[in-house]
């Protein structure tokens, strides 16, 4: 079983890390326009994954993707915080896409 993963919000529920986004929910619904209150589709998963890794490499682009872009997030402490969440999403596509209900990591 992999470790668990370094995000607030995740718990060991029947043998899966299970997510709750609550703790992130003002940073997704600014960086991508969709607020993960309530249950969350594959398409859902999937568009807060992809506007987060574009968000992630417009800032390298621009090369802001450095430590003082947090500095204005109340809910996020690093960078590696931001990828995680992308990485967790992207995770949560590909499970309803498996055919699992719940978004797990």
């Amino acid at each position: 079983m992999r470790s668990r993963p370094s995000l607030d919000g995740i718990e060991l529920a029947d043998g899966a890390w299970q997510f709750d986004p609550q703790r992130y929910r003002s940073f997704l619904r600014e960086r991508t326009g969709i607020d993960p209150g309530g249950e969350l589709t594959g398409a859902d998963c999937y568009r807060i994954g992809n506007r987060l890794e574009a968000f992630i490499e417009d800032r390298r682009r621009r090369g802001e993707w450095e430590a003082s872009l947090v500095e204005t997030e109340p809910e996020v402490d690093t960078l590696d915080e931001i990828a995680e969440l992308a990485r967790l999403f992207r995770q949560c596509h590909a499970r309803h896409v498996e055919g699992h209900e719940q978004p797990t990591v």
